[in-house]
């Protein structure tokens, strides 16, 4: 059976970790590459984050590119005081990896020739703000057409959010909420909306990593 294509859009805190550990282990899915963008920390930390579960994992062989180092229109916020400044918990001698093998092309750039080159055939999982997707949209009207399907964690249906400066709205639509409606009135492929309540009812305990 051919394995599923898969893009991996995340803002790597310990969270998206788990997610692409997850993924990458999984003998059914082909991870073509991972997009980082600023989220639960920097874009800087969100990259770095990403080579190092991918050193862990064995799988440096992903590409990885740097996304969009804020949203679209508002003022920045972070989860850092969850994930630790780092992302991963602030852990004290932490995997050193080699920056420079992060991509140079722009994670934007990379979502729409990649929705090319393997036209009908990608996943697109988004674990963090839709800001790379938004503006791929933006640069690319036809981008979500070549898509397989989206599978987008964000969102909320109980009204009880999970940011610092709102306790109404989730993270990943609140830190950029027009990425958010840009995404979700202009995609043309399937998307499965995992919201914030289903994601707290499944907790994996870490006997499982």
């Amino acid at each position: 059976m051919a394995k599923q294509k898969m893009i991996i859009d995340c803002d790597t805190g310990v969270d998206d970790a788990q997610a692409i550990m997850m993924a990458v282990s999984r003998p059914e899915i082909d991870v073509i590459a991972i997009t980082c963008v600023n989220g639960n920390v920097d874009i800087d930390n969100v990259c770095k984050n990403t080579l190092r579960v991918l050193k862990i994992c064995d799988s440096l062989h992903i590409p990885i590119f740097k996304g969009s180092a804020r949203s679209i229109v508002h003022y920045d916020e972070d989860a850092s005081h969850v994930h630790g400044k780092d992302g991963l918990g602030d852990v004290p001698d932490a995997l050193d990896v080699n920056l420079n093998c992060i991509q140079e092309e722009h994670a934007v750039n990379a979502l729409t020739r990649l929705s090319k080159m393997h036209e009908g055939e990608v996943k697109l999982v988004a674990l963090a703000p839709l800001t790379n997707l938004g503006l791929a949209l933006r640069m690319d009207p036809d981008f979500s057409r070549r898509l397989k399907g989206l599978v987008i964690m964000g969102g909320n249906m109980q009204g009880k959010g999970n940011r610092s400066s709102s306790i109404a709205s989730e993270f990943n639509f609140g830190s950029d909420p027009e990425a958010a409606y840009i995404v979700l009135h202009e995609m043309k492929c399937p998307i499965t909306i995992v919201p914030l309540e289903l994601c707290l009812s499944q907790v994996f305990p870490w006997v499982r990593f």
